[in-house]
Parts: C-alpha cells; structure tokens; sequence
C-alpha cells in the first residue's frame, strides 16, 4: 500500500489558505500520532457504550444450546443468527467488521465503483411515495423479504420476518390507501397468504379479524345465492380466517393452540345459527386443522385449546364420530383408544362399507385417512398393554387394506404379519404420514 512520506503528508497546501477556516493546528509528526490516539480510543470508548462486550464464545454457545434456559422468547426482537467468525473480542473491531463485511458494501464483477443491492422496503416505500403501489407489486417486495430471510443466517424464518416489519408496513399501507376498505385485496391468493405470514410473525393478527369477521357477516346475502355463484361467495367468506389458520400451522415445530383459538373465535359469530348453517363456514377451516393435528409435526398444544378444538368437531363434519375418535387418540393429557374401537367396529368390520364417505374428503385420502387412524389405535393399544385389541386392529388392516400396506394372503407371510402384529417397531415402519 502507497503510504505518503512525513514531508508531503505535512507539506503546506496555499489553496487552503484561500478558504475562510481556522488555523491548523501547530502539530509535529508525534503530536499527530498522538491526536491519532486519543481520537481513536474515544472513539471505542464511545462503541463500547453504545455496543456493550458480547459474552465469551462458550457462554454463547450454552445459550443456543438451551443450557442456560430460553434466552429468546416469540415476542423478542433479537433475532437469533448465527455468528460467521469472532475475529476478536473487542466489540469496536467486531462492529467495524460487520460494517466493512457487509454484502451491501460489495463490489461487483465488472461494475465500476460497485453496485449496492436495493432493499425490497426501500422500493416499497418509494412506489408508495409516488402513487404506483398495487397489490401485485406488494407481493413482490414481501416475496423478496422472505427470500432473503431464507437466504441469511437467520435460524427461525418467522423470527427474521418478525424483525423486518414488513408486515406491518404493508398493513399501514393498505389501510392508508383505503385498499383494506374492503377484501378484494385477498383474492390475490398468493399475497394474501404472505401477509397473514408476516402478520402472525409480527404479532398482528388482531388486524386479520376486521376482514374476517367483515366476510362472515355477509353470509346472509350468501345464503340466498345459488350454484356456483353461492359456493364462489362462500369460498371469499372464509378465506380470510384460511390464510390465517395457515400462516398460525406454518411453522412445523410450533403448537397449533393460536390456530385452535381462532377457530373458536370465528365459531362464536354463528352461535344463533344450526349446525347445519355454521358447517359450510367452519367445515374447510375446521377440517384443515383436523389434518395438521393427525398428520402434522406440530408441538404438543395444551389441554384447553385441543379440548375447545375438540368441541367443535361436530360443527366441521357431519361425520364427527370419525374424527372425534382420532382426535381423541392424539389428546396431548388423556388419550383414550376407546372411541377409535368403537367406531372400527361399527364402519369397518367386516369391511368397510364402499357406499359410506367421510365427509369433506376424498376417496384417496379416506382410506389414507382410515389406515392411520388404525395405525394410530393399535400403537396406543400397545402403549397401554392392550394388546388383544391392536391385535384385532392389526387385522382389520390386514383385511381391508393388504394392498397399501404390503401384507399378501396366505402362507407364511400371513403368519409373519400376524406375529409381528404387536410389535411397536412394525406400525412405525407402516406408518403412512
């Protein structure tokens, strides 16, 4: 690196003298070193209070362990990343290496004086300063948060979604606008259902209620629509509480208790109505949540909310002895194969009755549907030394479903499914989830 010489470095500069300044300050070449110093030790001093010392590498390894207890909690706004390197301890050398490391400040290949990659929010924010903002472009900038969220460090996607705002900057814009006057906006399918993921994110889902509650209360006009008129308005009803229902289930590893409050929620505008009028609006929600409950990796939910989920079961299908029964074998505190054995006996023994659907779902995945929920009581029948009854549910399987489960008649394959009938190992091997 060219590094100037004493003399040019302190050489007197006239065209200086022409401007209106105060004098230079008399300083040797040591003085100037020395200047050097105390400004640059104030200046850490002053980073140092603005960015306190991070703890040692061990303390913070133990904290994303979980070893020193949860740190970090959904309402944080610390978002959770993991650190490239610790070029040193010192906080100030840390923050200039974050600054001088920084993707915005790269050059790139070919691109004189380098080329700083545009914030999706920034583009936001000047279309909506120059009345070009719509819906379509919306989603655009939202599409772009999220993928780079997805691209970064960041550990948990809602957590970096939760801390770019984004949410809450587009829903400032459509209430401004007036565009959330009514909703149309969400029937640009693929922006509504990221909005409601950057809403629950950010926590402002009690927004998302003005628009559902907005689309409920027009069922009585629905009510005297007919044919495909009549299942398009229903369709527009429920699709606000659907994205939200969604968005709530979106992180696998997360409980499904928000979303079954919701539905609770949304039950309790039809309370002067039938069952049979409420299902058209509560069944598709009701039986989206059925299906994450079974055949989802969500976390355990508590007892209340899977019980209030439970108690409106009859209100999803009218086949609610089915589902009742499954449900009741995933309780998170008292599950029970009881109601399960029940119904196997009634609908599925011999064999099942071909004329008789479960409502709301295909063929295809009714019997997927059934295989689990037999699947689903022989494992719990073992877990609880029940073992007469799994056997008997074991057959039944091997009746009425051989082909998808691999089991053939006869000989000594017969046998060998028979035995191993009660072997915990096998129903995980034929788990179908």
């Amino acid at each position: 690196m060219f590094r100037p010489s004493q003399n040019l470095l302190f050489r007197p500069m006239p065209a200086l003298n022409k401007l209106k300044i105060h004098q230079p300050l008399p300083l040797n070449p040591r003085e100037s070193q020395q200047l050097l110093n105390i400004l640059t030790t104030s200046f850490r001093q002053h980073l140092d209070r603005e960015h306190p010392p991070f703890r040692s590498d061990n303390a913070s390894w133990a904290t994303r362990l979980g070893v020193e207890g949860k740190i970090h909690t959904q309402s944080s706004t610390v978002p959770r990343r993991r650190r490239n390197s610790d070029h040193t301890a010192h906080p100030t050398d840390q923050h200039m290496h974050s600054l001088l490391t920084n993707p915005l400040f790269s050059v790139s290949p070919g691109v004189k004086g380098g080329k700083r990659i545009a914030d999706p929010m920034n583009i936001f924010d000047q279309a909506v300063a120059k009345g070009m903002m719509s819906i379509s472009y919306a989603y655009t900038c939202l599409a772009g948060v999220k993928r780079k969220i997805i691209q970064s460090p960041v550990l948990e996607v809602r957590d970096g979604m939760q801390e770019s705002g984004a949410g809450l900057k587009v829903l400032k814009w459509l209430l401004s606008s007036g565009t959330a006057n009514d909703n149309e906006f969400l029937k640009h399918k693929a922006f509504g259902e990221l909005l409601m993921q950057f809403l629950v994110a950010e926590g402002l889902q009690e927004a998302t209620w003005t628009w559902i509650k907005r689309a409920l209360d027009g069922r009585p006009a629905i009510d005297k629509l007919k044919g495909s008129s009549r299942l398009e308005a229903r369709e527009d009803a429920i699709r606000p509480l659907m994205l939200l229902l969604r968005a709530e289930a979106m992180e696998p590893n997360i409980s499904l208790d928000n979303a079954y409050i919701c539905l609770s929620r949304a039950a309790g505008y039809f309370k002067s109505l039938s069952i049979v009028e409420r299902r058209p609006f509560l069944g598709p929600p009701g039986l989206f949540l059925v299906h994450q409950t079974i055949f989802g990796t969500h976390g355990p939910s508590s007892e209340s909310s899977f019980e209030s989920f439970l108690g409106l079961v009859p209100l999803i299908s009218k086949d609610s002895d089915f589902f009742s029964a499954h449900l009741n074998i995933l309780h998170p505190t008292k599950p029970t194969p009881d109601f399960a054995l029940n119904y196997l006996s009634k609908h599925m023994e011999p064999t099942p009755d071909p004329l008789r659907k479960i409502d709301g779902i295909t063929e295809a995945r009714q019997s997927r549907s059934r295989i689990q929920l037999c699947l689903d009581t022989a494992k719990l029948c073992l877990e609880t030394n029940r073992f007469r009854e799994a056997h008997w549910v074991m057959d039944l399987l091997r009746t009425n479903y051989p082909r998808q489960l691999g089991v053939k008649e006869g000989g000594r394959q017969l046998e060998q499914a028979r035995a191993e009938a009660s072997s915990l190992e096998l129903l995980e091997r034929l788990s179908l989830a």
